[in-house]
């Protein structure tokens, strides 16, 4: 059984023998990318979100993130670490441990403002990739307590050792989520 195999079926058993709290699907596109999330709540304070993007330019990213989160009224926030693998069209393949986290304001009237940032330094590429940044924010309407649209701008942004600085994906975008 090959690896990457293993390592799904892991993730997929963790997944399925935890008890969960919520699951959050979501599905962003414009015309160059697509992205999709799954985001797990493991208890009332921890959550897991794994995702995956293509984008024409950028190529593929698959990732997994761990965050603690915190309510305050109309706040939301998560703060942790983001693994992420980066198959690039046009630059070297690396990985990267990003540190930041997802934020969340009720604005009233079934809107929202999501926001979302992660940050990884040298010390934590890996391959040829030798940083990288990540920036995301949304305004979100929910059609219901299950699901929402949203529109959004993400700009994702690798650093190399010895070529040029690439950018994965840079623009807006449209989409939505299930809660289930």
């Amino acid at each position: 059984m090959a690896i990457k195999t293993r390592a799904l079926l892991a993730v997929t058993s963790v997944m399925l023998s935890t008890s969960v709290f919520a699951n959050d699907f979501t599905i962003g596109l414009n015309d160059d990318a697509i992205s999709t999330e799954l985001a797990v709540d493991l208890n009332k304070t921890t959550n897991a979100v794994f995702g995956y993007m293509y984008a024409t330019d950028g190529g593929h990213a698959a990732s997994g993130a761990m965050h603690v989160t915190h309510d305050a009224g109309i706040h939301h926030f998560e703060i942790g670490a983001k693994y992420s693998y980066y198959w690039a069209k046009r630059s070297a393949n690396g990985s990267v441990v990003g540190i930041g986290g997802r934020y969340a304001m009720d604005l009233g009237s079934n809107l929202s403002f999501l926001a979302s940032g992660y940050y990884a330094p040298s010390v934590l590429s890996f391959g040829s990739v030798d940083g990288q940044y990540e920036l995301d924010s949304k305004i979100q309407y929910k059609l219901n307590p299950s699901l929402a649209l949203f529109a959004g701008y993400r700009n994702i942004r690798l650093q190399y050792d010895d070529n040029l600085n690439s950018t994965f994906d840079s623009g807006f975008y449209i989409g939505g989520s299930a809660a289930f």
